[in-house]
């Protein structure tokens, strides 16, 4: 069996696992509302939105960032998510650019005119709770020039749980497999795919001391299954401040490593991002 094959059996069972039977999604059921006001929470769905009825919440937001590694440039970045809680099901749903403008110099001194160097990122999230856990499926598709990266795609699915489940606290795991499509901008052997596994952690903190404050951190590891020296990680963590009319102010650090990068590419990026964003 191959990795695509394999990938699709994996997926096929986990479906039908979040389907259950009648009788196990009946003695599940108080348990699985609870849990599914829980998750919205989670996703930045207050106990006010999800009285009132709110399906949808989100933000739109821009600023700057201060970036090293491929690039020790400032770039001017863009963000915008967007949450919804249908009964056990949370959707969560992003995009990221970011931009700065670049001057080439050749072998004689010659500059040339300024280019945009740009990178992308676009992510959809989808959870079901189960009694006692949940199952996921995440999307996600990137293109970064920076780092000479074309494209990567990755498709995930496996299982989680809340190993904190508070009012001011949640501490999600989750772990599972991913299939990875990625094409490095002048890489020998052109485009490549892989099965990894994958495992990811978040906490989400809102203290009761700083009244609409929030604070964030994340992880996510993949490591192919055929090179253990090809894995990507990811790591970001920071604070979201309320302002006024709407608005809030968001600074978070972000760390990516890719252990196998493009030709002449540095292993790890860094940012230090701040952004001004409206929530609706």
């Amino acid at each position: 069996m191959n990795s695509k094959q394999t990938t699709i059996a994996f997926l096929a069972a986990l479906l039908a696992a979040s389907s259950a039977t009648p009788a196990f999604a009946a003695r599940g059921k108080a348990l699985g509302q609870a849990k599914a006001t829980a998750d919205g929470v989670a996703a930045g769905l207050s106990e006010d939105d999800l009285a009132a009825g709110k399906a949808w919440a989100g933000k739109v937001g821009a600023g700057f960032e201060t970036r090293g590694g491929n690039t020790e440039k400032d770039a001017a970045s863009f963000h915008a998510e967007a949450r919804k809680l249908e009964g056990d099901w949370v959707v969560l749903a992003a995009f990221d650019y970011a931009w700065e403008q670049v001057e080439e110099v050749s072998e004689d001194g010659t500059k040339s005119d300024k280019d945009t160097v740009d990178s992308l990122k676009g992510t959809v999230d989808l959870k079901r709770r189960l009694p006692g856990c949940f199952v996921f499926a995440d999307f996600s598709g990137e293109r970064d020039r920076i780092a000479d990266l074309n494209y990567r795609f990755v498709e995930s699915l496996g299982l989680g749980t809340y190993l904190l489940d508070r009012d001011t606290v949640k501490f999600t795991v989750q772990a599972g497999l991913a299939y990875v499509q990625e094409e490095y901008d002048g890489t020998e052997g052109g485009s490549e795919d892989y099965l990894a596994y994958r495992a990811a952690e978040r906490l989400d903190w809102v203290p009761t001391w700083a009244e609409g404050v929030s604070f964030f951190e994340s992880a996510e590891y993949l490591q192919s299954f055929e090179e253990s020296d090809d894995y990507l990680a990811s790591a970001e963590a920071g604070v979201d401040i309320p302002m006024f009319l709407g608005l809030s102010l968001t600074v978070k650090g972000v760390v990516d490593y890719d252990n196998t990068p493009a030709a002449g590419k540095e292993r790890c990026d860094r940012q230090v991002v701040a952004q001004v964003s409206y929530n609706f």
